[in-house]
């Protein structure tokens, strides 16, 4: 999935893209690579760009704009990265956004129409500014400005010099000093000492005409898209083209819209690895059967996801407090730079050879990725400011606004929960579930019966009644289960108990051989003369199987039916003669699984949920209105908070590494909105719901880790802090394990969402 999610956002990014590939095919790219440097100047699709509203996109209309977003242009940009678009699009976006927040509307104009072009330095390099009574005077050189030598317009920063003492001390008194305090503070200027009087020291952004400088083009690493060597020399700047931003502003700006090409990039090369994969056959398979090629094509798209959804987040906080879009914008950029070279990386290698030459446009998007770092800085700058944001305070709260239909189901709602208030979460759903309150995405009787927006009318209800639901555990699979496959004498027994939390539900599924792998299962149900069944055969990983009081059961019925044929999906009394639960201990030294052995264990006929020999199809069970989960408003948990908190007298590679974690965090948190308020809309869910798992037990893995080698020599000592931590880090290596072991699972992803090729039949170990 891209950064857009919406329908119309889909539609932006296809019609960009099928201009993109018209207006500048690929082979016109590829031009650039294998000739001399263009000319500088205005590109011959320059026209078309600016007739197709591509230009002012993010700007206002009042401005000749076309009223959109900055999320908009995201969305463009990111076509325009898979397409390895050269020329100053990005660079004229980025000027035209910094001049309309700099309050120059008549610039904003001109670029936005394409009458001119625009660029912007990402910092002030030599430059100095030195007041005068009319502005500014520049001297020195910009650091690499991106297109600098096709631009018309360059918005550049300086460093204001001191002044002469006399004149400083002049200028610094009575009504002047006041003056100079109040446009402080009205244009949100970069802080510094002042200089009798003046703010020396101080960043001032400046837009400026390219035809008073001196600009020189270089040779860039990504040709197609040259930087400039831009320079001033005694160059008058009128006071009027001093832009009201600041240097958090721009790099924020710049780093989103980088953000955006980037995921264009990063998706480009994942497209093309595994495209290759699928077909390019070695040892006489595709490669893409191989694990360790599909693999590292299911982690660039776990890359590729996180980044999107972190770039949708950030373009649309550049709006909200400095503080707060500092964060986004700053875990965003982090992530999605380094997520299009990863990417671009991988790609080449998948390729092999092939991506080593000249010939294949891999290394296009590499240096494309490559000069994005390079002059916005590695993402460890980025995580650096993120960690330093978030221990500050700075917090991105999701919210979720749901349509004005909820307001029927908020009232419906309030009446039912007013009849809960005060209870704990068990008796809350006791109390709840004749109501269909309790699963309110459950078919009634048992549910409601609801579609998204009402699930999420409840759940938000709730949440604002101070109310929690006691968890079903496993019952949330049993559930659906048995109404999609139960008999209605099963569903009467079972269902409002389990609802009610009256029956506690266990999972009786891995075995010894046959983990992750439960086609493999060898546990036997054998016909009994009155048409029951008697089980034999072992269980192994089985959650609160001692405390349970019935289990779901998957066991083998015809033992020479193949793979997930021959299984048979029972009903299980823990009581029942026969059964002897061994909880194990685990590295923790709880209990919390156990081995489960059925010796000659009967079980009456009705059991069996399902068809005989169909208890794959039933344990596959998902019902048709899905349960939709109402994201987290904060995304940071209480582990990463702890950590948050002390990143401030942390060295700096700690706190990169801190800001790494805040950047999964938060990923996960915008991956879980993106997917809600798709199913609001109607739409299906994109990869982010798939990868989510692999995101988040590895994110929870390197949170406990941390936060125990942070503990130094007391993290050896089983005692307060240290045993806590402790348990949490030993705890936490279940969690790639539990529930389908990561690999297994990136394997999943890789066929299911990639396209590659299932792994070849196994072969007999004899």
């Amino acid at each position: 999935m891209g950064i857009g999610i919406t329908p119309e956002h889909r539609d932006l990014a296809e019609a960009a893209g099928g201009w993109a590939a018209r207006a500048v095919p690929p082979e016109a790219v590829r031009k650039l690579l294998d000739t001399a440097p263009a000319r500088p100047g205005r590109p011959a699709y320059w026209d078309q760009l600016a007739a197709q509203g591509l230009l002012g996109l993010h700007l206002p209309e009042a401005d000749g704009g076309g009223g959109g977003e900055l999320l908009d242009l995201a969305v463009v940009l990111e076509e325009l990265g898979r397409a390895a678009f050269p020329g100053p699009y990005l660079p004229t976006t980025l000027a035209a956004a910094l001049l309309h927040r700099g309050g120059a509307p008549t610039l904003v104009r001109e670029l936005a129409t394409g009458a001119r072009i625009g660029a912007a330095a990402l910092g002030p390099g030599s430059l100095t500014a030195v007041e005068t009574p009319d502005g500014y005077v520049l001297d020195g050189t910009a650091p690499p400005v991106l297109a600098g030598a096709d631009a018309d317009l360059i918005v550049l920063a300086a460093e204001v010099a001191a002044k002469a003492e006399g004149e400083a001390a002049a200028e610094g008194s009575g009504e002047a000093a006041s003056a100079a305090d109040e446009a402080d503070k009205a244009d949100g200027a970069d802080g510094a000492e002042r200089d009798g009087g003046r703010r020396a020291g101080e960043t001032v952004w400046l837009a400026v005409d390219a035809g008073a400088l001196a600009v020189r083009g270089q040779a860039s690493a990504d040709p197609t898209r040259p930087t400039a060597e831009v320079s001033a020399h005694g160059v008058p700047v009128p006071a009027e083209r001093r832009l009201t931003v600041d240097s958090d502003l721009v790099r924020d700006l710049a780093g989103v819209l980088w953000a955006a090409e980037s995921c264009g990039t990063a998706s480009w090369a994942l497209r093309t690895a595994a495209e290759h994969a699928a077909v390019r056959e070695q040892f006489g398979r595709p490669i893409g059967q191989f694990q360790a090629v599909k693999h590292l094509c299911a982690d660039m798209l776990v890359r590729c996801e996180q980044a999107a959804a972190l770039v949708w987040d950030a373009a649309r906080a550049l709006h909200e407090p400095p503080g707060v879009r500092g964060l986004v914008a700053a875990l965003a950029t982090a992530t999605a730079l380094d997520a299009a070279v990863s990417c671009a990386k991988d790609c080449i290698q998948i390729l092999g050879g092939t991506g080593f030459t000249w010939e294949h446009d891999a290394h296009l998007h590499l240096r494309r990725a490559t000069v994005a770092c390079q002059l916005l800085g590695s993402g460890d700058t980025h995580r650096l400011r993120a960690a330093r944001l978030a221990a500050d305070g700075a917090r991105r709260p999701l919210q979720l606004e749901l349509p004005a239909d909820a307001a029927e189901f908020r009232t419906e709602a309030r009446t039912v929960l007013d009849g809960v208030r005060g209870l704990d979460p068990a008796a809350v759903r006791r109390a709840l579930a004749p109501t269909g309150y309790a699963a309110p995405h459950l078919p009634a009787p048992y549910g409601l019966g609801a579609g998204p927006v009402q699930q999420l009318a409840i759940q938000q209800e709730l949440a604002a009644a101070g109310l929690r639901i006691s968890d079903l555990g496993i019952a949330t699979w049993v559930v659906p289960s048995l109404i999609a496959h139960g008999t209605p004498e099963q569903q009467e027994r079972y269902l409002l108990p389990s609802l009610r939390g009256d029956l506690l539900w266990c999972q009786l599924f891995s075995e010894p051989e046959a983990g992750s792998d439960l086609a493999a299962l060898r546990t036997r149900a054998e016909r009994t003369a009155d048409g029951g069944w008697r089980i034999n055969g072992q269980k192994v990983w089985t959650s609160a199987a001692q405390w349970a009081s019935h289990g779901i059961l998957l066991a083998r019925t015809e033992p020479d039916a193949p793979k997930h044929k021959g299984l048979t999906f029972f009903l299980v009394d823990m009581a029942a003669p026969g059964i002897d639960i061994r909880p194990l201990k685990e590295i923790t030294g709880d209990s919390l699984f156990n081995e489960v052995y059925f010796d000659d264990v009967l079980l009456p006929p009705d059991a069996v949920v399902g068809e005989v020999d169909n208890g794959w199809k039933v344990a596959r069970t998902t019902l048709d209105n899905e349960r939709v989960h109402m994201a987290d408003q904060l995304t940071f948990d209480t582990g990463l908070e702890a950590l948050l908190d002390r990143a401030a007298v942390l060295d700096g590679s700690v706190r990169a590494r801190v800001g790494a974690l805040a950047a999964e965090a938060h990923a996960l948190g915008c991956i879980g909105l993106r997917t809600t308020l798709q199913q609001v809309s109607g739409l299906e869910p994109g990869a982010g719901a798939s990868i989510r798992k692999l995101v988040q037990t590895p994110h929870q893995q390197k949170v406990a880790e941390l936060a125990l080698e942070l503990l130094g020599p007391d993290g050896a000592v089983r005692e307060g802090a240290g045993e806590r931590a402790l348990h949490g880090f030993l705890m936490s290596r279940c969690l790639t394990i539990a529930g389908g072991t990561t690999q297994v699972q990136l394997n999943v992803v890789a066929e299911r969402l990639l396209g590659l090729p299932r792994d070849p039949e196994p072969r007999p170990l004899i």
